[in-house]
């Protein structure tokens, strides 16, 4: 099994309504670690017991991830804090059209569902359909709005006995050596430098 991210670019007709989701939810997940921090044990919590301004579902996905971030904020010595706007949904509780997403969502203090039309190509289309979902992530890049989804994806194994290695080096971008023993130098490094310095 390989996981892999698919990203779908969606289309919303209100867009305020995902930055706002996306907001609470980033302040729900901070609110909750700050809390368990303070207690110095993360709480047993149900959606019931979280005040935010979001579906049940959602809200559980918040109370996983804040649980995460506490066991990391122990190994680290500090606790992070989430910036970026970013709203999860579980598999259970997203479907996927042939130009469609719907995911579930607040309007008025109601859940509703929200269905956002969406640009899903071939490949992404077949990626969807061949493998198990995971879970959605709904976020902006550049003013565009998108949804990632993490797909658990069959993987066959390899026939051949031949192996090839790769090194990825800053001047030479890679060196490949085949177990026959024959090396191949790919890329410019000079023009990689160029670019990295604009």
């Amino acid at each position: 099994m390989q996981a892999v991210t698919v990203q779908i670019r969606i289309f919303p007709s209100d867009a305020s309504l995902l930055k706002e989701m996306g907001n609470e939810y980033i302040q729900t997940v901070n609110r909750l670690t700050e809390q368990a921090e303070s207690l110095s044990v993360f709480p047993k919590l149900t959606s019931k017991d979280v005040k935010a301004n979001l579906p049940s579902a959602v809200r559980n996905q918040a109370i996983r991830d804040a649980r995460s971030l506490y066991k990391k904020t122990k190994k680290q010595g500090k606790r992070p804090i989430l910036k970026r706007r970013a709203y999860y949904v579980n598999n259970q509780n997203y479907s996927l059209g042939r130009d469609t997403v719907s995911f579930p969502g607040m309007v008025d203090g109601n859940v509703q569902r929200q269905t956002v039309s969406a640009c899903i190509t071939e490949r992404e289309q077949g990626l969807l359909s061949s493998g198990k979902l995971g879970l959605l992530k709904v976020v902006e890049k550049s003013g565009k709005w998108y949804v990632q989804i993490s797909i658990e994806a069959q993987t066959e194994p390899a026939a051949g006995d031949v192996t090839m290695g790769i090194d990825l080096g800053l001047k030479v971008p890679a060196a490949l050596v085949t177990s026959t023993g024959k090396t191949k130098f790919v890329g410019n490094g000079r023009q990689n430098k160029f670019v990295r310095r604009k």
